[in-house]
């Protein structure tokens, strides 16, 4: 799948920089890991724009989170994507609020739906091993 090498930067793309929601100051100003306070330097910010390789840790995941003002999960699964290579999927497709269980499959970016569907009847253990 094209773009997952570069999902965290196109990600912050979206919302920073000129003509955008914010400008880099902005995003700066608000990229403050809630946490532990950690703010993450206009070099970083400037360099997951360019798409230049960071040293990612959770605190600037969620410093980035809070300076684009986007849910956590959506900023980690773009993190996660574009430094790991892979990606999170439900097998199951629950929807919001349908359940308290929520599982989730790590796989690689370009897996198929025969794929997935291979692990969704893995887990209900209907896969006839």
């Amino acid at each position: 799948m094209p773009g997952h090498e570069d999902a965290l930067t196109r990600l912050v793309q979206q919302h920073v920089g000129r003509g955008r929601r914010l400008t880099f100051r902005a995003f700066e100003e608000q990229a403050v890991d809630p946490a532990s306070g950690h703010r993450i330097s206009k070099s970083t910010a400037e360099n997951i724009v360019k798409g230049h390789q960071i040293k990612l840790t959770p605190e600037i995941v969620r410093a980035v989170a809070a300076g684009l003002e986007v849910p956590l999960a959506q900023v980690r699964e773009a993190a996660i994507r574009q430094y790991v290579g892979i990606e999170l999927s439900d097998p199951f497709a629950t929807g919001t609020g349908d359940d308290d269980t929520v599982i989730r499959v790590a796989h690689q970016v370009d897996a198929t739906a025969e794929e997935l569907d291979h692990v969704r009847r893995s887990l209900e253990g209907r896969d006839g091993s």
